[in-house]
């Protein structure tokens, strides 16, 4: 069965901007790129977060969906443990040579890329709440959809440690 609820492809259209706006954006990208996850993680987390038309016209499936919600899961786990503490220094590396070397906006991009890292923490914590409110959504769903059966969420034991991987530690 495959997930073509209004609700959720707005959740994830939320989920989607949110990402590339505030965590995935110009100012944080060079330090996402040093995050220790697999490519594979990363073709998850792009999937759900890179608005596709093939997705609301052919839907989701359950399992693709709690693969990525758990890889997005895995991504705000590692960002606040890898990047949130030395998120300032790895984006001030090399970066006022570029800067420098800009003609005009220089002291915008600064003001930008220091108002992007102090809101780094934030935005995760958006995103999380965000991917906590979907997961719950496609739960319900996958419960109402497998009625008499075993619903998917329930297959896959990853999921069981979903919220200690959303909670700000």
């Amino acid at each position: 069965m495959s997930v073509k609820n209004q609700e959720i492809f707005r959740l994830i259209e939320e989920i989607s901007d949110h990402y590339q706006n505030n965590i995935n954006n110009r100012y944080i990208r060079k330090a996402l790129l040093t995050m220790n996850i697999p490519q594979s993680q990363w073709d998850l987390i792009e999937g759900l977060t890179n608005k596709s038309d093939y997705y609301k016209s052919q839907g989701y499936q359950f399992h693709e969906l709690y693969d990525q919600i758990l890889a997005i899961a895995n991504f705000i786990y590692k960002a606040r443990k890898e990047l949130q503490p030395n998120l300032r220094l790895l984006l001030s590396q090399g970066s006022r040579t570029i800067l420098s070397r800009e003609k005009g906006g220089s002291n915008q991009d600064r003001v930008l890329r220091d108002m992007a890292i102090n809101n780094f923490s934030a935005n995760l914590q958006i995103l999380a709440d965000m991917l906590n409110e979907l997961y719950v959504k496609v739960v319900k769903l996958d419960k109402e959809q497998h009625q008499g059966k075993k619903p998917v969420y329930q297959k896959i034991p990853e999921l069981s440690k979903l919220g200690q991987l959303l909670i700000d530690s």
